[in-house]
């Protein structure tokens, strides 16, 4: 999450009150170092100030470790079977999808579980990039929706704000900081017939000199 990313997000959830955001679902939550250190504005700008003003988030990823409240994997059918039985009539006011659906290869399928998780009027924010290189977590479906492809995954929701972030960054910086890396693309630039699939991702990467990255953010409100 880039901290324009996490600024739009608080932003957009501050005119609403605990008692409507409270408890919210972080699904592909990461750790807590991730959160804290690794990306310390995603803390400092959401989190922290949600938990100030008496917000519970809980923190979801199908991956072990510190700081992850529930390791369930929402696509696995049983796992999701489990915690859908465990909630009863008890849905979350809220819940994050933030950085996930073009990590997955049935995103419409999570989408629609993260719908059944919130309580009829909750709320819904969904971030997913709209122009960024290939990044595997595990992998990259280069899913890359505009705002109404991505609000289209979300049935029975209706949508409450939506846009396109210039996150004011982009693959320069990265070449600021390691200019070496630069030394990849020259190498591969002449023998594209090695791996045809890494030559035409690392030719592409080369656009990101020019233009910055852009995320697709939307605030969804499930319908009553």
């Amino acid at each position: 999450m880039f901290a324009a990313e996490a600024r739009w997000v608080a932003d957009t959830l501050w005119p609403h009150t605990p008692e409507e955001l409270s408890p919210l679902l972080n699904v592909g939550s990461s750790t807590r170092q991730f959160r804290q250190e690794t990306q310390p504005w995603m803390d400092k700008l959401l989190f922290a100030p949600l938990a100030a003003r008496g917000i519970d988030t809980v923190h979801l990823d199908f991956r072990r470790g510190d700081g992850i409240d529930l390791c369930v994997d929402l696509l696995d059918d049983d796992d999701f079977a489990r915690v859908d039985s465990q909630m009863g009539d008890r849905r979350y006011r809220s819940l994050m999808c933030c950085n996930i659906l073009e990590h997955v290869r049935e995103p419409a399928k999570l989408a629609r579980r993260c719908v059944e998780l919130v309580a009829p009027g909750g709320f819904i924010v969904v971030t997913v990039p709209r122009s960024y290189p290939r990044h595997g977590d595990p992998i990259d479906t280069l899913y890359r929706p505009t705002p109404l492809e991505a609000a289209a995954l979300f049935p029975e929701t209706v949508v409450l704000a939506s846009t396109i972030i210039d996150v004011g960054e982009s693959y320069r910086d990265e070449v600021r900081r390691r200019p070496l890396i630069l030394m990849r693309h020259v190498a591969r630039l002449p023998v594209p017939f090695l791996n045809r699939e890494k030559w035409r991702h690392s030719m592409r990467k080369l656009y990101w000199l020019a233009h910055n990255y852009e995320v697709t953010a939307l605030l969804l409100r499930r319908k009553i």
